[in-house]
């Protein structure tokens, strides 16, 4: 987030150049913010992104168009993500209760027929954030080949660094207004592509306008004004509304000039005293001055190095191996789990649909910690005993009486040892490629191959350490095997389980041109967790199926719910449509679920790494990274889609009549999603995703609870597709 107030107030001291004058230059670039600005400012906007869930349908084609003309200008860009989260970071409380409040005002807007209303009170909402989006960014960098690196901790520090260090690893910086706090001059704060030029910011004109003013005294008045760093000094926000950084810098001058004198007149205020604003501000200080970066010759350490004080953990954070690091910075591992681990704090934010539902609340709460804590298991178990038997403190937005501790250190070992007989070689896995008409490294051949009882257990191999893996296949297909065996979909003889067998099922009858191996994934595991049902939760939200009888109600509801696993291909435009929180609130668990997924995976690579299994002499860790499932959103338009047309059928005299499903059908494209790819076509793709899923249902017997529902939902949804 930009300081509070100070690009307003800087608005008129912006300068404008051509882009031409970038002609030949390396630009570092904040990726967050480039992002944020993509998000949030037209013509890429789309407001409905918080309604439906999943990537913006025009993003990849705003970001390749972008990278074109910076390559048509001759101008290179290094993007820089942040990683960890920082000791000192403000953590996002009042920016998720502003959206958590406009999210309900946009649906009670839509609610009421106040279309454009609603869709600018989404808009308005801020929920889709840029952190979420990264994976998808970095693959599309990946693709375009355009250099991306992750920093330790914030990208700001890093950027500097880059740009300061005597190899000018970067020309200029792009970025936040936060930028200025560090050690830098000039920051770019956007481009302009339409009218070919640039918008930048100079400190030395902030400084002569603010009074002449010194850096220190500039930091300091930003830092009081609110940032990522720190919150807004209470009396600055209480008695002077609006305020600018000009008022900050005025405070200090009159009561100063230091943050110590200023809180010292302000301490008899109760917020001063409640906040320990003071302390807060030292190690917002230092954090600035000190903060950690990944140096050229693959170190991590503070800035100011020779100056830093022996305690940067108590204002950045616990510091982990310097390994972890690279792989983060290479984008071969996220830092949610890391995160979890050095702060021992899990925080569980509102999702889009606000997650009111007692349904994903008890999904964050409980029925996610056999997965985060095999992965915490997973990170801990080759580093430091310390990390090993270190508890996580959850909190969650619905309340304080919902916080718990989550402890790993019962697993550690044996999650280790309960996978550790997966080294298989790649003239293995070739044996089985052709069989299973599958590569190896994805999710379809790491199934389908163990269906072969006699194949899976050649896959018994114990490791030899004068041999690691080495080639990415490899990698790949014994991190998907370790996972599969974590999730409990094959046991310790690599014999698939029930569930295994009702997945293989499931993947067997799905045609791979439709790549729903994930979304076949996701399915059973919400069969697993119970919530892929038709229950009657989600039903004081509103889009849920409304014509027909309760059983054409309920069936109508499972099918979509399936169907909202699968994609609706778009036109890269932003979305127009029929929207349901109803099914927003069940993508929020498939996000949740997803996500988790995730992390389980990405600390099974990991946790293979560390632990000397694999060749680390190697170039091809992003790609790693990338290949490794779940990145991928879904958003709840093919859902949509589905409840539309059945709901549609079920309001005709005959919903099973050849001509009704077909006049149905076209309503889809002419009426209901005018801007999409195939509707048709992308019914039958929900269809088949159901057929798949079903099948597995069907395998899996008991282990489904309420399986002969599914049974009667299939006959009467056959007459109707």
């Amino acid at each position: 987030m930009p300081i509070r107030t100070l690009e307003e107030w800087a608005h008129p001291r912006l300068q404008s150049y051509p882009l031409t004058a970038l002609k030949d230059t390396v630009i570092g670039v904040d990726a967050a913010h480039y992002l944020d600005r993509l998000l949030n400012t037209p013509p890429s906007k789309e407001p409905l992104c918080s309604a439906l869930g999943g990537f913006p349908f025009a993003l990849k084609t705003h970001i390749e168009n972008d990278l074109e003309s910076m390559q048509s200008l001759a101008i290179k860009p290094l993007f820089v993500f942040s990683g960890m989260d920082y000791v000192v970071k403000e953590k996002p409380s009042r920016e998720s209760s502003d959206s958590v409040r406009l999210n309900s005002e946009a649906w009670s807007l839509y609610n009421q027929h106040q279309a454009v209303r609603a869709v600018e009170t989404f808009g308005n909402s801020g929920s889709v954030k840029p952190e979420s989006l990264f994976r998808f960014f970095q693959r599309v960098l990946r693709m375009n080949k355009v250099e991306f690196m992750v920093a330790p901790y914030s990208a700001w520090a890093q950027l500097v660094y880059l740009e300061q260090h005597p190899k000018r690893f970067v020309d200029a910086v792009m970025g936040s207004s936060e930028l200025l706090l560090f050690d830098v001059e000039k920051v770019i704060l956007r481009f302009d592509f339409e009218r070919s030029r640039f918008l930048w910011l100079s400190k030395q004109t902030c400084l002569e306008d603010l009074g002449k003013i010194s850096p220190d005294m500039f930091i300091d008045a930003c830092l009081l004004s609110g940032s990522t760093f720190l919150p807004t000094f209470p009396p600055v926000e209480n008695h002077r509304k609006p305020f600018s950084v000009r008022d900050t810098t005025s405070m200090l001058l009159a009561l100063g000039p230091s943050v110590t004198a200023v809180c010292t007149h302000y301490q008899d205020e109760p917020q001063i005293q409640q906040s320990d604003y003071l302390d807060r501000y030292r190690r917002a200080r230092l954090a600035v001055k000190h903060h950690v970066i990944l140096a050229d010759d693959g170190k991590v350490e503070p800035l100011d190095i020779d100056h830093a004080p022996s305690d940067v953990h108590e204002f950045i954070g616990l510091r982990l191996p310097e390994e972890v690091y690279f792989y983060l910075s290479k984008g071969l591992t996220g830092p949610r789990v890391l995160n979890w681990l050095t702060s021992g704090e899990l925080i569980e934010y509102p999702p889009l649909d606000n997650g009111e539902s007692q349904e994903y609340q008890r999904l964050v709460r409980e029925q996610l910690d056999p997965y985060r804590v095999q992965a915490l298991a997973l990170l801990s178990q080759p580093l430091n005993r310390f990390f090993q038997r270190k508890d996580i403190t959850m909190r969650f937005w619905f309340g304080k009486d919902a916080e718990k501790s989550l402890s790993h250190k019962d697993l550690v070992l044996s999650v280790r040892q309960s996978i550790s007989a997966w080294n298989v070689r790649e003239n293995v896995l070739k044996s089985q490629r052709d069989k299973v008409k599958a590569s190896p490294g994805t999710l379809r051949f790491a199934f389908t191959s163990l269906a072969d009882p006699e194949y899976a257990a050649k896959t018994i191999t114990a490791k030899d350490s004068s041999h690691p893996l080495v080639s990415k296949e490899e990698l790949l297909s014994n991190t998907l095997w370790r996972f599969l065996q974590l999730r409990g979909y094959c046991d310790d003889k690599h014999q698939l389980t029930i569930w295994g067998k009702a997945l293989v099922t499931a993947l067997f009858a799905l045609d791979p041109a439709d790549q729903l191996e994930e979304a076949a994934f996701l399915g059973i595991e919400l069969l697993r967790l119970n919530h892929l049902n038709a229950n009657g939760a989600f039903a004081n939200y509103i889009g849920a199926p409304l014509r027909g009888s309760e059983v054409d109600k309920s069936n109508c509801l499972l099918v979509s719910r399936v169907a909202c696993l699968g994609k609706l291909r778009h036109k890269p435009i932003g979305f127009t449509g029929p929207l349901s929180r109803n099914l927003l609130a069940f993508h929020s668990l498939i996000y949740s679920v997803r996500e988790s997924l995730r992390d389980l995976t990405e600390m099974t690579l990991v946790n293979l790494l560390l632990n000397g299994d694999a060749d680390r002499d190697r170039t091809d860790w992003t790609d790693l990274g990338l290949e490794v499932p779940f990145i991928d959103d879904y958003d709840c338009g093919l859902g949509i889609a589905v409840k539309s047309y059945l709901d549609e059928l079920a309001g005709l005299v005959d919903p099973t009549d050849a001509e009704s499903r077909r006049l149905a059908k076209k309503k889809g494209p002419e009426e209901w999603f005018l801007h999409c790819v195939d509707v048709k076509g992308d019914l039958d793709v929900a269809f088949r995703l159901w057929d798949a899923i079903y099948k597995a249902v069907q395998v899996a017997g008991k282990e489904v609870r309420g399986g002969d529902r599914w049974a009667d939902t299939d006959q009467w949804l056959a007459s109707r597709r």
